[in-house]
């Protein structure tokens, strides 16, 4: 089981994080992926949104980072801990430019990099961006297929829809062989089958357990999995989602104590789980969470470790 831990003030969901990150000073990231980066937990995780929408921001918030870039500077202010990207939207990025800072990335890094994706839900950042929000899917599949080539490819070369070269070389490639892992994120049949396909995980979001389980064999039930050879995470959120309204952030549980966080962690992973996506607690300081995030790596990562 790995375990993959928020970084502060990142995302500002008003359910989900505490006052004190809304003024968080930047340093504060850096010590606090230094001090995680002593710690037990395999993944320090950063998500991303390029624009918001003014009503979603009571809710949401607009604080994102952009997640590549983010990863990199937080790579290079550590040495063990690995950078998951939970989640870029993929069609927001040219595939070439992007492969190209991926890859930079993770050979600089020295393999340290993760890669959490997803189509994007946001109608008016496609629209900011220049994107038809319509053929999100089908730039998705396309992107990935492209980006694969880049990396992969000697002399790479692809021809479709949205993307197309040849006759070039692409330098450095990944260091992980042959890419970062590729986690899709999301809960559709597509999206599952996306999964299966293109990438070497998925990240359910805001799943009940049931859900999860009935995923889970869908995704297995695709022939891509039949001939895989790389290791397929499942990541989810350590969280209790409510069968009832289950996208309602006010009504999931975070398990916070070391018994009702054991269990749950034992049905998500009956479920199918690798991986634990981790939230902060609401505390009243930065000081405070960040003993809560040494009690988790000391009293319950190690249970999970043989």
């Amino acid at each position: 089981m790995k375990f993959a831990i928020r970084l502060p003030a990142n995302i500002l969901y008003k359910a989900l994080t505490s006052p004190w990150e809304a003024t968080l000073h930047p340093q504060k990231a850096v010590h606090f992926a230094r001090a995680v980066d002593e710690l037990a937990y395999d993944y320090l995780w950063v998500a991303e949104h390029i624009l918001q929408h003014p009503k979603l921001v009571p809710s949401m918030g607009a604080k994102f980072y952009e997640g590549v870039s983010a990863a990199g500077f937080l790579l290079g202010a550590t040495q063990r801990i690995h950078l998951l990207t939970y989640v870029c939207p993929i069609p927001y990025h040219n595939p070439v430019v992007w492969a190209k800072a991926i890859a930079s990335v993770d050979h600089l890094s020295c393999g340290r990099l993760a890669l959490g994706l997803a189509a994007g839900h946001l109608k008016r950042e496609f629209e900011a961006i220049g994107v038809p929000f319509e053929k999100r899917g089908a730039i998705c599949d396309e992107y990935l297929r492209a980006m694969k080539a880049l990396w992969t490819q000697d002399q790479p070369e692809f021809h479709g829809e949205f993307v197309s070269f040849s006759n070039m070389v692409f330098e450095p490639r990944p260091w992980q062989s042959p890419h970062p892992p590729l986690l899709i994120g999301g809960d559709a049949k597509p999206v599952l089958r996306r999964a299966a396909t293109l990438g070497d995980g998925w990240l359910p979001w805001q799943t009940t357990l049931r859900e999860m389980k009935s995923a889970v064999a869908y995704i297995y039930e695709q022939p891509a999995m039949q001939v895989r050879s790389r290791p397929f995470e499942i990541f989810t959120l350590l969280a209790e989602i409510p069968e009832d309204d289950r996208l309602n952030f006010d009504k999931m549980r975070y398990p916070r104590y070391k018994e009702e966080t054991v269990d749950l962690v034992g049905r998500l992973q009956e479920a199918g789980a690798t991986g634990m996506v981790v939230h902060l607690p609401k505390t009243d300081s930065y000081e405070e969470c960040l003993d809560w995030v040494r009690w988790f790596s000391h009293e319950i990562i190690p249970l999970y470790r043989t």
